[in-house]
């Protein structure tokens, strides 16, 4: 992420981090996150849906408890694709809820603040926003990723942002293989040269949940189809 000077050559721009926590600008995570290169920015709860509509920050981090996080990520996903990352403040609160609901990333309480700042940062690499009005069509599939809408012979189908972004990189292969290290890598920052070891099965998980929204016969697909022994490719 980098924006041009006309005097000093390339200069990095610092990701704008809106946090909501309890403790508003007094959080030791707000301090932390900063130390760690981030622009955090702070708003009162009446205003997190403008600061969000005004394309003021590039990612929301919600740390606060697990019915309120919850709750703010049903609205803001009514009305933006901005990435969002839940830290709870709870160790031991189930965090797949939280991504089946559309956060980008989810952790629970005691995660180092220094793996923290990598997460936001991972996630701000994969959702860099695409070129404006830049859309991916293969016979009935149309991918707005701009606005971040998938539509399936003219319907509206709601993908969370891992769907999205693997039928996204699957498109984008025209036909040709993407394995299972390749999507852990791209989508989910997880594996290859990532330094990070992931689970091969979630990426089945994922590409199974898509055959159920777009597959007319999701146990014998069309579209989404497995390469035994090697990953898995899209045909229109």
């Amino acid at each position: 992420m980098y924006r041009p000077s006309p005097t000093s050559g390339p200069v990095p721009v610092v990701p704008r981090v809106l946090v909501v926590a309890p403790e508003g600008g007094r959080s030791a995570l707000v301090e932390s996150l900063r130390d760690h290169g981030l622009a955090i920015l702070v708003a009162p709860d009446e205003a997190l849906l403008q600061q969000v509509e005004s394309g003021a920050v590039d990612l929301v981090l919600l740390h606060t408890e697990v019915t309120r996080a919850r709750q703010d990520l049903v609205l803001l996903r009514t009305v933006s694709s901005v990435p969002v990352v839940v830290a709870l403040r709870e160790s031991r609160a189930s965090l797949e809820g939280f991504l089946e609901s559309g956060a980008d990333d989810c952790v629970g309480s005691g995660v180092p603040r220094s793996e923290l700042a990598a997460r936001i940062r991972a996630v701000l690499r994969r959702r860099q926003r695409p070129a404006a009005g830049e859309v991916l069509r293969s016979g009935e599939f149309v991918l707005d990723l701009a606005r971040h809408v998938f539509l399936h012979e003219g319907n509206v189908v709601h993908l969370p942002p891992k769907e999205f972004g693997l039928l996204e990189l699957l498109l984008r292969r025209d036909g040709r293989v993407v394995s299972r290290e390749e999507a852990l890598d791209l989508v989910w920052g997880q594996g290859l040269g990532s330094g990070r070891s992931g689970d091969p099965t979630t990426v089945d998980v994922h590409v199974k949940r898509l055959r159920a929204k777009v597959e007319l016969d999701p146990a014998t697909p069309r579209h989404l189809l497995t390469v035994r022994g090697l990953g898995y490719r899209f045909e229109a």
